[in-house]
């Protein structure tokens, strides 16, 4: 089997252009710039054209979750492959939740894939507010 070109595809250029702007988002590779804004990460879904791509992946707790939301950490383009990590979504409690429901922040996680970028054909940004977004501080009612 022949060797896939990253330039090839599409979602390749896509992908190179999402981690160059996430570096210059955390003023990575600056040599003057070291003020923080607070955000590192542009989250995004993946999709094959039918369905967005979902997969499992553990709290520190243990506990399994599911999630459509993965960070770019690493852009193979000679063999068209990307490492992602795997963003957890959680609700206002903090609690684990499917991406299309009340998700409130977006929590990084260790779990990383590797995955083939030909097998998909878009990718949807989100907005960089939302991961690790703190919880709000809900006082019982009296």
């Amino acid at each position: 089997m022949g060797e896939k070109r990253c330039e090839e595809h599409c979602l390749c250029r896509e992908m190179e252009q999402l981690l160059d702007e996430q570096q210059r988002l955390a003023f990575e590779g600056f040599r003057f710039v070291c003020e923080k804004i607070g955000y590192d990460t542009i989250p995004f879904v993946l999709s094959n054209g039918k369905c967005a791509f979902e997969v499992f992946g553990r709290t520190k707790k243990g506990l399994f979750f599911t999630t459509q939301v993965f960070r770019l950490e690493n852009l193979d383009t000679r063999h068209g492959c990307a490492t992602l990590s795997l963003l957890l979504p959680v609700d206002m409690d903090g609690h684990p939740v499917e991406f299309c429901n009340d998700v409130f922040s977006l929590v990084k996680t260790d779990n990383c894939i590797m995955v083939d970028l030909t097998c998909f054909c878009s990718i949807k940004p989100l907005s960089p507010k939302l991961v690790n977004r703190e919880l709000p501080i809900i006082e019982p009612k009296c």
